[in-house]
């Protein structure tokens, strides 16, 4: 029995003492976690903007503004703006800023790049934006670790505008009814564009063309469509413009069809109670007479007073 009783407590003095390293070893990982998550929360972007979308000829303010912890210093700090154009790759990326602690902030200009001013916090402003400026910017703050943040850049631009022209094209057989060939057109355009037109309220099947001649974001763009006039009465045409990567209220063009030589709407009939002039009166159709009546009048009385006086004694 005593031999059993001292099996038991060695026994729970195993166990506990596996309990205990096991704790241990959990406490240590947890400590290692931590002094992990500190280091890699030493410093953070409090406030970063981009913004995404800014109409061609405006400004663009971008924000970098980072935070340090209480127990840091700034002796390794230094902030980058980035900037790789939308229509290149990573490879294209070029930096256009850099602030090194206890030095003056520089703008790094490059070709097809905007005017550059520098603002307090690593804050920078694209002036007069153009097509060519949009893309990829990038912030890069590094004080022994490093943090970057991104955001695209969007400048939009609807150029002329959509512009719809319409011709009407004689069949030559008179078996077959006319083609209404519909085109619509714009140029200038940021950045790639899209159509559609609709007609009498329903979109139809377009031949599109589009393209960006002198390779610096503006684009022109092309849609044309026909349509048998057979049974068709005069409707709306409407075109409309749209951006491909940019949600944006559409641009558009209205105009109304009224096919050649249809008669013109009757006039409206006159009210059923209007009363038409009498045509026997004499006043209304020669104004004149009453006049001449009333001339003939004097002249008899003139005479019957002349007569009077002849007849009378002397």
């Amino acid at each position: 029995m005593v031999r059993r009783a001292g099996g038991g407590r060695a026994a729970q003095s195993s166990r506990r003492a596996r309990t205990m390293s096991a704790c241990r070893a959990a406490l240590l990982r947890a400590s290692v976690l931590l002094l992990c998550l500190a280091g890699s929360r030493q410093f953070s972007i409090k406030e970063f903007v981009v913004p995404k979308a800014v109409e061609i000829g405006n400004d663009a303010e971008l924000r970098c503004q980072y935070e340090l912890w209480d127990n840091e210093t700034d002796a390794a700090l230094f902030v980058k703006w980035w900037w790789t154009p939308d229509s290149g790759n990573p490879d294209d990326r070029k930096q256009i800023y850099q602030r090194i602690v206890r030095q003056n902030a520089e703008a790094l200009k490059h070709d097809n790049s905007s005017q550059m001013e520098i603002k307090g916090n690593d804050s920078i402003v694209l002036l007069n934006v153009n097509p060519v400026d949009s893309g990829i910017y990038e912030c890069e703050v590094s004080n022994n670790d490093e943090i970057r943040k991104h955001g695209n850049l969007i400048v939009f631009s609807k150029g002329t505008g959509p512009e719809i022209n319409y011709t009407l094209i004689k069949s030559e057989s008179e078996d077959e009814a006319d083609t209404l060939l519909i085109e619509c057109e714009a140029e200038d355009v940021a950045p790639k564009p899209d159509m559609i037109i609709s007609f009498q309220g329903e979109t139809i099947n377009i031949t599109k063309s589009i393209e960006d001649k002198n390779e610096k974001g503006f684009y022109k763009i092309y849609v044309n469509a026909s349509v048998s006039t057979a049974d068709v009465d005069e409707g709306e045409i409407r075109c409309e413009l749209t951006y491909t990567t940019l949600e944006h209220e559409p641009y558009v063009d209205v105009e109304k069809y009224v096919p050649a030589g249809r008669a013109a709407p009757p006039s409206a009939a006159p009210p059923a109670d209007a009363t038409a002039p009498d045509p026997t009166h004499g006043s209304l159709q020669n104004p004149s007479d009453d006049g001449i009546r009333l001339q003939c009048s004097w002249a008899l009385l003139t005479l019957a007073a002349v007569a009077t006086l002849l007849q009378a004694p002397l």
